[in-house]
């Protein structure tokens, strides 16, 4: 019983991630979050099809490169949440965390609030089961998948789940060699890990888990996060430099490490057939005018694991970083361009590409940064 006690308490400790001292949040608080509000229509109508899943579990922690900030990167936590069972009301779970400690939890998901909110319950003994984390909840977009936000009512913490399937983790996403902000650089490739030059040993993959061999015998393993759009690699390591706890960094794949590609049977590509230009009439190509783009809304990105919003109103536009207010300043679209002044002064000029739907927006900086929102509003 006190290693069911235990294990349910690390959990808790996992999932809220800080002191339960803070006053409840309430719905009108986190129908007012611009994290939280664009969202939250869709996760009413849509939210259960989407709640079933495997999920790697993301939440702040401290940014190895730079000690005073943190960085959403993955935790120990795994979670499944099964489908709804009708005999008790709720969406059975499992708590993974390490790779070794399972718990079986119950979710309960109510939109009749202001803000739809997942409760989950946990049990010590099998049939007395308590709640543990009241979050509200709401199903984030991104691109043709999705991520869920959790917002603690207890703590105001803000957590994510990433599901485990082939856009957030596709075939071999750890691999390669990779470089930290921090100067530091790990390769894992052909089941070998490389720190900084040094071969550390073996490695297997399970889930977003990296589970080490040191070539000594002794075990490790650290958590990675991959971001399809950025292509940058997140990993949280339980023990850092110097006696430092748990920490993250974000790595870049490494230019210098040159990778051999073979390709299988390359595709032949047959030339176009000619034909007798003195038998075809030509006909003038006239411009056409093209209509301005529209770019006014609410348009969300996910960034090294860091949530985006930007909102374009005729000729300004504003943006958050997680919430909270990050950039403001003026905008003026020409053909592709939009370009303008940022409220500190300086002057930009980005080009931005619309899917046909007109709700999928890529847009590049001049320093060829590539940030793809979804239109949310």
């Amino acid at each position: 019983m006190k290693a069911k006690k235990f294990i349910t308490a690390l959990i808790l400790v996992l999932v809220l991630s800080a002191s339960c001292a803070y006053a409840k949040v309430t719905e009108q608080q986190a129908l007012s979050d611009p994290r939280i509000a664009p969202f939250v229509e869709n996760t009413k109508q849509n939210g259960e099809k989407f709640l079933p899943g495997r999920y790697a579990h993301v939440k702040e922690i401290s940014h190895r490169a730079k000690l005073d900030e943190k960085v959403n990167a993955p935790s120990e936590l795994v979670i499944e949440i099964g489908d709804f069972s009708s005999e008790h009301n709720a969406y059975p779970s499992n708590f993974d965390a390490y790779g070794e400690n399972l718990i079986s939890c119950f979710m309960t998901f109510d939109t009749s609030g202001a803000v739809p909110i997942i409760k989950t319950y946990a049990s010590d003994d099998g049939e007395n089961y308590e709640m543990i984390a009241e979050d509200y909840a709401v199903v984030i977009p991104e691109g043709n998948n999705y991520a869920w936000l959790l917002g603690s009512a207890e703590t105001g913490d803000v957590r994510y789940l990433f599901p485990l399937n082939d856009f957030w983790f596709p075939e071999n996403w750890y691999e390669g060699a990779w470089k930290g902000q921090d100067g530091s650089q790990i390769t894992l490739k052909d089941d070998t890990v490389i720190s900084n030059g040094n071969v550390l040993g073996s490695f297997i993959i399970s889930d977003n888990r990296v589970a080490i061999k040191m070539a000594d015998g002794t075990r490790d393993v650290i958590f990675g996060l991959y971001n399809p759009t950025n292509k940058n690699l997140i990993i949280t390591y339980r023990n850092g430099p110097e006696g430092m706890g748990e920490n993250a960094e974000i790595y870049v794949k490494d230019e210098d490490e040159k990778t051999e590609t073979k390709t299988k049977n390359p595709p032949i590509f047959k030339a176009p057939k000619k034909t007798d230009e003195t038998q075809q009439p030509k006909f003038p190509k006239f411009p056409m005018p093209q209509p301005k783009a529209n770019l006014n809304g609410v348009w969300q990105a996910v960034v090294n694991g860091q949530q985006l919003v930007m909102q374009i109103d005729g000729n300004q536009y504003y943006m958050w970083l997680n919430g909270q207010p990050a950039e403001m300043g003026t905008c003026e679209i020409n053909g592709n361009e939009i370009s303008g002044v940022v409220n500190n002064g300086e002057t930009y000029k980005n080009t931005f590409s619309l899917d046909n739907s007109g709700k999928v927006l890529t847009l590049t900086s001049s320093n060829n940064v590539t940030i793809i929102y979804q239109k949310v509003q």
